[in-house]
């Protein structure tokens, strides 16, 4: 069973009982911090889940409930979703490399996700916002795609009023890039020529929590302006470090890495075999978000 920590109730009014009851997953990634804060600012009544107490310091000056829970432990999710309006899911496995735990990308994006809407069916919720991939369903060979079109799937199918949030990338998965550039790794896989428009977590959070009041929706969202990933890498070497070059591997050698990777570490292999994907492909999500992606960088070293 999960528990509670510091959950007393704020003071009644008339206004607060009006407030819908948010119970938010995934609050301690870059995008579920950005969807606490956009959702308190909004006025909804909100709960962050967490999986060990420590986690809640991120989030004290966002929200003080918090309901402790491993998320991949079945047992203790039940009941969670009991007294709660709406569930927003920013839950995933990260993309990065230097992520390195054992679960895999079905373990959380599918499963845990597909426990939490059994929960959220179960307690009569009334909104379900899922934070999944655009074009995932191009891609269902590859685990990462393959999941969030699984979980997108049961959530369209269960009855409960749902928005699904396709964004290409978030501003956040380039982060490790800046420890790259540093130390003059950072490399262009392939030509570099294909193009995206990534999106700040700030901006898609936006999108999440308005969506809450559409109805059984599915939103491809991406950033303001759009890049090829060359000029992303670009943009990461000359703000960190431009006396170094960003390098060139060819995509034929980064490809015949993977069957080995694949049977010595499976989880790497997942990351990997999507990072080859989305580097053959053009992947432009209609133009939303306000912040460039150049600025967010320049940000980001100021940090």
């Amino acid at each position: 069973m999960y528990s509670d920590v510091d959950c007393t109730p704020n003071e009644t009014s008339d206004d607060n009982r009006k407030m819908k009851k948010l119970l938010l997953f995934g609050a301690t990634g870059n995008l579920g911090k950005e969807v606490a804060k956009t959702a308190k600012q909004q006025g909804y009544d909100l709960t962050v889940v967490v999986r060990n107490k420590s986690k809640t310091g991120q989030l004290t000056s966002i929200t003080d409930r918090f309901i402790v829970a491993d998320i991949t432990k079945r047992n203790q999710l039940t009941d969670i979703c009991n007294g709660f309006d709406i569930v927003i899911s920013t839950l995933g496995k990260s993309v990065s490399p230097n992520e390195t735990s054992r679960q895999s990308f079905n373990d959380i994006d599918l499963i845990a996700n597909s426990n939490i809407l059994e929960e959220a069916k179960k307690s009569g919720v009334k909104k379900f916002v899922y934070v999944s991939a655009f074009h995932c369903e191009k891609y269902l060979h590859l685990e990462y795609f393959r999941v969030h079109h699984e979980f997108s799937e049961r959530l369209k199918a269960s009855g409960v009023n749902y928005s699904i949030i396709k964004p290409p990338a978030m501003f956040s998965a380039f982060l490790d890039m800046i420890e790259m550039a540093k130390r003059g790794l950072l490399s262009n896989i392939g030509k570099g020529d294909k193009r995206t428009n990534p999106i700040y977590e700030g901006d898609l959070a936006n999108e999440c929590v308005n969506s809450i009041k559409d109805d059984n929706v599915t939103k491809e969202i991406g950033g303001r302006s759009i890049y090829t990933r060359r000029q992303l890498n670009k943009i990461i070497q000359e703000e960190v470090c431009p006396e170094k070059n960003v390098k060139n591997i060819p995509l034929w050698l980064f490809k015949f890495s993977l069957p080995v990777l694949k049977v010595i570490k499976k989880n790497m292999y997942d990351k990997f075999a999507f990072f080859a994907a989305v580097m053959q492909e053009d992947t432009i999500a209609p133009q939303v978000g306000q912040m460039k992606f150049e600025d967010y960088i320049k940000m980001k070293r100021k940090i």
